[in-house]
This record gives structure tokens, C-alpha cells and sequence, in this order.
């Protein structure tokens, strides 16, 4: 008789997650979606382009006017994303 191969999909994410790299992928595709979501769609209208890598979140603005306006609130965004990602993941907030 065969051994039976199944087993639940919990247990083959945990052991998915257990590697490093998706890990640390899957936790800055959180950080980019929750930076959508602090920021709100009127703010993203102004983002070209957003990315996360080591702890620092690098947004880059198409207007200086509202870059200057977001770095008065870069350490309150900065609460913001890490409160919604359950863990201090972000460390500093570039903006460009």
C-alpha cells in the first residue's frame, strides 16, 4: 500500500515561509501595500514609483511642492505603516 503524499496547505505555506527570501519579499510587498493605503489615493497620484528594501521605504514624488509637505509627516507615516504591519519593519522614509 502507498503512503499517503497529502498534507494541508497550512503546513506547506508555514514551510514556504520558513525561507528567508520569500519571508523578507512577502514582508515588503506588505510595507508597499500598506504604504498605499496610509497615504490614500490622492497622495498616490503624485508617487512615481515606491520601493522598500533593508528597512528604508524610498518614495519618489513628480512634485516638490507635495515632497515638502509629506517630509513634515514622514515620521508619522512612518508609525502609520509600521502599526499596520504589526511589526517595526520600516526604519527610515526616503523621499525623492
Amino acid at each position: 500500500m502507498r503512503k499517503s503524499n497529502q498534507q494541508s496547505i497550512r503546513a506547506v505555506i508555514k514551510r514556504l515561509l520558513k525561507n528567508q527570501k520569500l519571508e523578507g519579499r512577502l514582508q515588503e510587498l506588505d510595507v508597499l501595500n500598506n504604504c498605499e493605503e496610509v497615504l490614500g489615493k490622492n497622495l498616490m497620484k503624485y508617487i512615481s514609483n515606491l520601493s522598500f528594501r533593508e528597512g528604508i521605504l524610498v518614495i519618489k514624488m513628480k512634485s516638490a511642492v507635495v515632497r515638502n509637505e509629506l517630509s513634515y509627516q514622514k515620521n508619522e507615516i512612518l508609525k502609520k505603516i509600521n502599526q499596520k504591519t504589526a511589526k517595526e519593519i520600516v526604519k527610515e522614509i526616503i523621499l525623492k
